[in-house]
């Protein structure tokens, strides 16, 4: 990691509690949302400053590590920083030998593991982050930590048993409780994963995330009204929410609400022109009222927009097939296919990209 010169110091933990008591002073200030900064074609500034914060940290520690070498502890630490400043294999190497130096550490047990499940050593966290456990079946973070890293494995039920430790352990971790929902979800355990969904609420009972998921949940059970009223709570929270118009309209039209359905996904399509998914939706209910001509003009543009949309183009080849386009119809199934043999080299594992939380990072600047 390169230094560089700084005219102040600043202190990584320091620089988190300072902008925690901004977030509770009476004074107003703009946010403005990193993507914007990206837009400009320039960083940052609180990304820059965090940066600068961890840089500092590990050249202070290294310098006290020349004076005490020995120091195991301030080498965990400074693997933490190599952690957070994306430098895995430096992290990996450091921990590594404070291990051979002492085998039962949990807390480098429990780093070693972070970094090898950050730089996508899936196998490897695992053994580390179980070995943690061992050693310290209590730590908190292990067990989220670890529970993570089964959810990118596709390894619902042991991520299920993680999380529940992590909520054991500590009643109030909203964030495992929205992962130990998704392992409900990913598992299919639909009343598990409203129970859960239910919990979590009652500490944050206006994320727009996790009510969407419970309106998933009960729509999976075929608990239509339930369904549409968490639908229509997410809409409150936020009615400029393409998404959550999609959800809605997929409810509404499961109980043959088909206007209240059709408004909706048009209402999704007004928020946002450029997403795909509310055409994919709409063309569906049309086709299934019939009006296959309406279907084929959505389905149309939902692949113009996503030309990955493999669902759109299947459907597009059968609107084309009932009223025989027979040539269309083949096209679109021949890129219906490409796409589905493209996916299949992915080896089924799910999509967790929407999992809230997932693998935490370490130490006063990670994850806090």
């Amino acid at each position: 990691m390169a230094d560089i010169d700084v005219n102040e110091d600043h202190n990584p933990q320091e620089y988190r509690e300072e902008q925690e008591s901004k977030k509770k002073s009476d004074l107003i200030t703009m946010k403005i949302h990193p993507e914007i900064w990206d837009e400009l074609g320039v960083r940052d500034p609180a990304q820059i400053k965090l940066e600068t914060a961890i840089m500092k940290k590990t050249r202070q520690l290294k310098k006290e590590l020349r004076t005490d070498p020995d120091n195991l502890e301030k080498q965990v630490e400074l693997a933490t920083l190599y952690i957070d400043g994306g430098h895995y294999e430096e992290a990996i190497k450091m921990l590594r030998g404070v291990i051979n130096k002492d085998l039962k550490n949990p807390r480098a047990y429990k780093v070693l593991g972070t970094a090898y499940a950050l730089s996508n050593h899936e196998d490897e966290a695992v053994r580390e982050l179980n070995r943690a456990t061992e050693l310290d079946p209590d730590d908190v973070e292990t067990h989220f930590n670890l529970g993570g890293v089964y959810m990118l494995q596709d390894s619902f039920g042991l991520a299920e048993m993680e999380f529940q430790k992590v909520v054991d352990l500590d009643p109030t971790d909203t964030t495992a409780y929205a992962n130990l929902a998704a392992a409900y979800s990913m598992q299919k355990s639909h009343l598990e994963e409203i129970r859960t969904l239910k919990k979590v609420l009652m500490f944050d009972p206006e994320n727009k995330e996790l009510r969407s998921s419970l309106s998933n949940a009960y729509f999976h059970l075929g608990e239509f009204d339930e369904s549409l009223t968490s639908a229509l709570c997410v809409i409150e929270l936020d009615e400029r929410d393409p998404q959550a118009y999609c959800n809605l309209g997929s409810v509404y039209s499961a109980q043959n609400m088909l206007e209240e359905a059709i408004q909706a996904f048009k209402k999704a399509i007004e928020i946002d022109p450029e997403y795909s998914l509310p055409h994919t939706n709409l063309g569906s209910l049309y086709g299934t009222a019939g009006r296959v001509e309406s279907a084929i003009k959505e389905f149309k543009k939902a692949t113009s927009l996503n030309p990955g949309d493999a669902p759109a183009w299947l459907n597009l080849y059968h609107a084309y097939k009932e009223i025989g386009r027979q040539e269309d119809a083949t096209k679109a199934h021949q890129k219906y296919e490409m796409l589905t043999k493209e996916a299949a080299p992915s080896g089924g594992k799910a999509d967790v990209s929407g999992i809230p939380g997932g693998v935490s990072t370490t130490g006063d600047t990670a994850g806090a």
